[in-house]
């Protein structure tokens, strides 16, 4: 009967692990950081299988002490050794890692062999270990009912349970072909059986502990008592060497490496992450005790196999309830085992083995992805088919703790390689697959074949076969190893990959490194030579300046605060680990190895290759051809209309080319002699070096009249575009003589630039529109979700408030775009009116505050009741870019905004304690993508000042600036000053609402974008009313039989309707007019006039959330 309840039981706890994987996948579980946490250190208790369930004790009986190494071992790694762990997490978190396999490939030259190696090791390592978990469920059935083969066949039973662990792997384990994902779902099945394993655990510890105290005195007598179980002298070289193999089989067994450091959330676990699997496993080493104790003074040895004491002590005394939960924290501990271990090999085998043998040159990569989740899915049957044939063949009499000490040992063969590809630089490729294929021979030849031959080894250094195999093999592995890595070359990749993994870490910021070896002008010069002269020059002034006016000279000792700074300095060209590299180089006076360098200009490359992508991109699309030089003269960029207005062949254009060579072949196409050729070449030449702009206009001997201009780079460079002016040219000669032409044609051109302008307005106003869209339902999503997170939840309120600063930002960059094309388009028209200048510096002072208490500046802005003759919407787009600036690039200090009457006019300055603009710079900060000085760090494109000066030329004045370096800056522009009007007054300012003031209010909001109307839905939700939405005019007009008390829409409808059509519509069908909010991203003459007209208010999208609930307020107020 018990056998029949176990396996129902057995049978209904699977299909609970089904239900809980499918939840963990779909993501039901809020889980928090903390719960995360103890789920990351019990999912790595999949290392104790059934081995260390029903094994331990076992061994415990027979062997005494030499049951802890399997608990002793990663203990002491997660513990004493966790630096290897943390450091191993990190760079496989870096280097995207999918297994223990790929992770030694990468790091020895992302070597196809290596991880072929470990795979091949891996899986004829563990296939035993596996075997041992499908024997422990035959074992237990057996040990449940002793005449089980009378009623049922034990091993069908074991084959169903493999077939069903199958089916969980494939199910949970390999739904998605890349690796790198998280499989929650699984992750959070194999922490639960680890907490139902220490249950089963615990609570036979418990019964063992009642039973003997019922236990009479005679009894307990007759008793092993425990000095004669657990003896001083079993702390031996095998104690020993089960410590070490436990200690890497922690981490290099590949179910261990997957969750560990695939399955991990982040590179940095926290405390809670890195001690609840020590913690577990002293807990569950402590049981062991009790259980054996008790056991073997109730029972003999011929009452029951030492590994089934753990479930014949609860059956011998008739707690068969007991005797099902062990059976089902034993199947736990089998299943989780051979799950994670079948994901983690199908994966490396299919990665590592399967791929490069028969895709190698399959490039239908779309087809090879489909592919790949079943290969590794057969995968997995395969495994579990070889698992569950060796199970049949092992020898009955052949211990749970003997198959896992195998495997134990083969996987501690990655330990030389994994630990001395984290700390030895010179280890490679050839070293680590010498050392792989000796030690795996030696362990096969020693322990594996013997062990399932039942014969002695060809060769013992000791009486312990375990013993005398490990040290072999792993002896053997470390000095083929080390030999051949220090006797062979390693190629560029090795290198490299070395240089990632060990290299490019100095001492740290805190240490004092000046050693007093190296003086002030050292650093000088070498921060000289990747920043330049005036950039070096400022940074040691302002570094003197914060140090209370020290002043270096060049024969100082340079100081730990000079090293600092100029190591930042160069993090900002080279990055941070580069700039490390050469500053340690300094110091130590060393040069810097080429590994280093290799992945140095791998970091530096990376830095790079968005810009040179962001330039290829933007000179392909324009009309001109474009050629870049180098100073050297030498072709480093260009485009396809080059290559096409010279007829250039693909040999003659290449990066390194010198343009001389070039120039001379357009040359020889015009017909010129060599003579004349070398002359012109001569003469091009000196003006690119000279740095001199030049240009000319060439007719090409097909006839082709070509407009050449030369510009120089700051690098000494030279830009050269070439405009085919063809067209423009014989339309001039031919103007004398055909004036009647000429007429019409004019007439023509300024009809298709009408119509240009008209389609340039147009797509202006839908460029605002569609492109805004997206930005105003973003910023409304998450003002929703700001308010539903509350105060409950500080960081995810930051990482909402986060979004919407990006989402503002956004916005801003967009709208200076359009604000350029408007400007060039002669689209953007001030609008005069008469306005106080304190409300437009009190919005300043709140959007910027925070930004400045965050980089410890204060921002004073001048209290004033001044009034002003200008356009409100532009003067504060103008002092927006200004201050954003003033508080982008002043360090420390203060910020100001203020006016002052001079003369009749306004003057408002916006002044910092920046690091100052050179006094030759100051026109060319208004300049279109300039960015001059000195400061530390530059952001956007150069473009705010140039915008900003020319709105201010609209509104009829001029931005001036006043700066010198290290002085600061002060911008200022003069203003009309304008009457200020009686009983005029400001629109209050947005402020919080109590939701209460909105609960209930009826609201109709129309507009054409599902995002945008979801939105805003969610957010006037959240305060309370009662909101309807609507695509079109059909759905308005169903959606209220009685008007509304406020109705919000879009300007632009689909089908010809505008907003205010509809309004005007809907009202007439209510015969009432409710209360109304027009919102677009339209920001023209043609939506103020509609709001006018209609007496409603007008946003601008995206809809600043804090500004809606307010004019919402405001408006039930008024209405």
């Amino acid at each position: 009967m018990i056998l029949w309840i176990a396996l129902a039981a057995s049978v209904l706890y699977a299909a609970g692990l089904f239900w809980l994987a499918l939840k963990g996948d779909s993501g039901r579980f809020a889980l928090g950081p903390r719960a995360q946490s103890w789920i990351y250190g019990l999912s790595i208790a999949v290392y104790c299988t059934s081995w260390t369930f029903y094994s331990a004790v076992g061994t415990a009986v027979s062997s005494g002490w030499h049951f802890l190494p399997i608990y002793l071992g990663p203990i002491l790694l997660f513990t004493i050794g966790y630096g290897l762990v943390s450091r191993t997490l990190q760079l496989g978190k870096a280097q995207h890692s999918t297994s223990i396999a790929d992770f030694l490939s990468t790091r020895y030259g992302k070597s196809g062999s290596v991880a072929a190696m470990v795979t091949i090791i891996a899986t004829i390592g563990i296939l035993p270990y596996v075997a041992l978990q499908l024997k422990s469920v035959g074992q237990t059935l057996s040990a449940l009912s002793p005449d089980i083969g009378g009623v049922i066949n034990s091993e069908n039973v074991v084959l169903g349970v493999a077939a069903v662990m199958a089916m969980f792997a494939i199910l949970f384990g390999a739904r998605q072909v890349d690796m790198t994902q998280h499989n929650r779902g699984l992750v959070l099945t194999i922490a639960v059986e680890a907490v139902v394993k220490m249950l089963a655990l615990l609570a036979v510890a418990l019964f063992a502990i009642l039973m003997f105290a019922g236990t009479d005195a005679a009894q307990i007598e007759n008793a092993r008592s425990f000095g004669e179980i657990f003896k001083v002298e079993q702390f031996d070289a095998r104690f020993a060497i089960l410590t070490l193999i436990s200690a890497c089989a922690a981490l290099c067994l590949p179910r261990q490496f997957h969750m560990t450091i695939v399955e991990a959330r982040k590179d940095r676990p926290d405390r809670l992450m890195r001690f609840v699997f020590p913690a577990y496993l002293i807990v569950i080493a402590l049981v062991v005790f009790p259980i054996t104790i008790v056991g073997t003074s109730l029972l003999s040895e011929s009452q029951t196999s030492p590994d089934m004491l753990m479930l014949a002590l609860p059956l011998s005394m008739g707690a068969d309830w007991l005797a099902i939960l062990v059976f089902i924290g034993g199947f736990s501990a089998a299943t989780g085992m051979v799950i994670v271990t079948t994901v983690a090999l199908s994966g490396m085998i299919t990665n590592d083995l399967i791929i490069p043998l028969f895709y190698r040159h399959r490039t239908n990569h779309a087809i090879l992805s489909q592919s790949l989740l079943w290969i590794r899915r057969l995968t997995i049957i395969g495994l579990l088919c070889l698992a569950y044939l060796y199970y049949r063949t092992i020898n009955s009499a052949a211990t749970l703790a003997g198959l896992g000490i195998i495997s134990f040992a083969a996987v501690s063969q990655f330990a030389p390689g994994l630990v001395g590809g984290l700390f030895w630089k010179t280890g490679n490729r050839k070293g680590v697959n010498a050392g792989l294929s000796l030690g795996f021979c030696a362990w096969l030849i020693l322990l594996i074949i013997p062990t399932y031959l039942d014969t002695n080894p060809v060769f013992q250094v000791a009486d312990d076969m375990l013993v005398s195999a490990v040290l072999i093999s792993l002896s053997v592995n470390i000095a083929a190893y080390f030999i051949v890595s220090v006797n062979t070359q390693a190629n560029i990749i090795d290198k490299a990959q070395s240089a990632a993994f060990v290299g490019m870490e100095y001492r740290s910021i805190g240490d004092s490194r000046a050693l007093g070896k190296k003086r002030v002008a050292d650093y000088r010069l070498l921060l000289r030579q990747f920043v330049g002269d005036e950039r070096s020059r400022a940074a040691m002034q302002q570094l003197g300046a914060q140090l209370d006016g020290h002043n270096y000279t060049d024969l100082d000792v340079a100081d730990d605060a000079l090293i600092e700074m100029v190591e930042r300095q160069l993090s900002g060209v080279l990055g941070a680990s580069s700039a490390r590299a050469i500053i340690g180089s300094t110091m130590e006076g060393d040069p810097i190895p080429l590994e280093q360098v290799v992945a140095m200009f791998d970091e530096t490359s990376q830095r790079l290759q968005f810009s040179g992508e962001l330039l290829q991109t933007a000179i392909e699309n324009i009309d001109q051809g474009v050629a870049v030089v180098d100073n050297e003269m030498r072709l480093v960029a260009w485009n396809s209309r080059y290559v096409e207005m010279f007829g250039l062949e693909d040999d003659l254009i290449a990066v390194g080319r010198p343009i001389a060579d070039l120039i001379g072949h357009n040359l020889r196409h015009n017909g010129l002699n060599e003579k004349q050729i070398e002359a012109e070449v001569s003469k091009r030449l000196q003006h690119m070096r000279a740095g001199r702009k030049h240009g000319q206009e060439r007719e090409q001997a097909d006839g082709r009249i070509l407009r050449i201009l030369g510009n120089p780079t700051a690098t000494g460079g030279y830009v050269t575009s070439y405009t085919d002016i063809t067209a423009d040219r014989r339309s001039g000669l031919a103007l004398e003589a055909k004036v009647a032409e000429r007429t019409r044609q004019l007439t023509e051109v300024n009809i298709a630039l009408e119509k240009a302008t008209r389609s340039k307005t147009r797509f202006l106003a839908a460029a605002s529109h569609d492109l805004v869209q997206p930005l105003n339902a973003a910023r409304l999503f998450t003002s929703a979700l700001h308010e539903e997170i509350g105060t409950e939840q500080p960081k995810a309120r930051k990482l909402a408030n986060d979004i919407d600063r990006s989402i503002e930002m956004a916005d801003r960059l967009l709208r200076a775009l359009l604000d350029i094309s408007k400007l060039d388009g002669g689209g953007l028209q001030p609008e005069i009116t008469t306005f106080p200048l304190a409300p437009i510096f009190d919005d300043l002072r709140s959007e910027f505050n925070r930004a400045a208490k965050k980089k410890g500046l204060v921002l004073n802005v001048q209290i004033t009741d001044i009034w002003v003759m200008t356009d409100r919407n532009l003067l504060l787009s103008i002092l927006q870019n200004l201050v954003s600036n003033a508080v982008r690039y002043a360090e420390a200090g203060s910020v100001s905004l203020g006016v002052e009457n001079k003369s009749g006019k306004a003057l408002i300055r916006i002044d910092d304690t920046g690091p100052g603009i050179d006094p030759e710079h100051h026109q060319r900060i208004f300049e279109e993508f300039q960015q001059v000085g000195t400061q530390i760090k530059r952001e956007g494109a150069g473009l705010g000042l140039s915008i900003s000066q020319r709105i201010a030329r609209l509104l009829e004045t001029e931005i001036a600036v006043v700066s010198a370096l290290g002085k600061g800056s002060s911008f200022s522009l003069s203003l009309k000053q304008g009457k200020p009007k009686t009983g005029d007054t400001e629109a209050p300012k947005a402020r919080q609402t109590r939701a209460s003031d909105l609960l209930g209010k009826t609201v109709l909001y129309v507009d054409n974008d599902q995002n945008a109307l979801d939105s805003l839905s969610a957010l006037l939700q959240g305060w309370g009313c009662d909101i309807r939405t609507a695509l079109g005019p059909e759905q308005a007009f169903d959606a209220f039989s009685e008007p509304p008390e406020l109705v919000i829409f879009d300007y632009q409808l689909d089908d010809g309707w505008t907003g205010d059509q509809l309004f005007e519509r809907l009202c007439a069908n209510w015969g009432q007019r409710p209360a109304g909010i027009l919102v677009t991203a339209e920001d023209s003459g043609r939506t103020k006039d509609a709001a006018v007209r209609l007496s409603v208010e007008r946003l601008l999208k995206p809809v600043p959330p804090a500004a809606l609930r307010a004019l919402v307020s405001q408006t039930f107020r008024e209405s």
